[in-house]
């Protein structure tokens, strides 16, 4: 009886561990960034070239599973034009939201959601993700602080590219999200649901310009340089 309790509990707690370890549905990462959090954006991937790529990964629990009209949401701080080719601004998250119908998930990570006064919201359309029977996907989780690559998933996904070039831009940071109409079966019901969905905070993409010494740091290098030599002329 002992022995049943037991395995009962490690099955409960192998169910719940593989849960929490499932691969999201829906992922934004950059190729070749590092995990890492730039100011009040935690747990995300980093890109500071002024071109690169991100592969835009949905993921399928099954063949009869939809992912649609799916999205590429890019948000930056508040700006009056629209700098990215393709996409349709708007005052906010909440405000591109509006114009889906139906529910729409999220998970009001930084800085998606944030409020009009902060940043702009960009849609840019990708149509639908295809089931592609034997192609395997990838959990890229920034969590794991440090990593540059993703780790192998035994789900069946689609993967499509995106190519960016910032180098003409005068942003100094980009956010990128992905929402799409996914409908999937909820649990072993049979009951099948369709709502919005949005890629987990901690599978989310951030590009920031490199950084550059401002005048007051460089003089004070400077300063500290010339002194470390006129110590060794002393010294010597």
């Amino acid at each position: 009886m002992c022995s049943l309790k037991k395995l009962f509990l490690v099955s409960v707690l192998f169910g719940l561990s593989m849960s929490a370890y499932a691969t999201p549905t829906l992922q934004v990462h950059g190729v070749g960034s590092v995990a890492g959090s730039i100011s009040n954006d935690d747990d995300t991937w980093f890109l500071s070239g002024a071109t690169g790529q991100l592969e835009l990964i949905a993921t399928f629990g099954s063949a009869d599973m939809k992912i649609e009209n799916a999205f590429l949401v890019l948000t930056t701080s508040a700006i009056n034009n629209n700098p990215f080719a393709g996409s349709t601004k708007y005052d906010s998250a909440a405000a591109f939201e509006a114009t889906l119908s139906g529910t729409v998930q999220t998970n009001n990570h930084s800085p998606y959601g944030l409020g009009a006064s902060q940043i702009d919201t960009f849609a840019y359309s990708l149509g639908d993700f295809t089931y592609n029977a034997g192609t395997a996907t990838k959990d890229c989780n920034a969590d794991i602080a440090g990593t540059t690559t993703c780790a192998a998933s035994a789900g069946t996904g689609d993967i499509k590219m995106f190519a960016y070039d910032y180098s003409a831009l005068a942003l100094d940071w980009v956010h990128f999200d992905m929402l799409a109409y996914v409908t999937d079966e909820k649990g072993n019901s049979g009951k099948w649901v369709s709502t919005w969905e949005i890629n987990p905070g901690s599978h989310d993409t951030t590009w920031k310009r490199t950084s550059v010494p401002e005048t007051s740091s460089l003089l004070l290098l400077m300063v500290g340089l010339f002194g470390l030599v006129g110590f060794k002329r002393k010294s010597s």
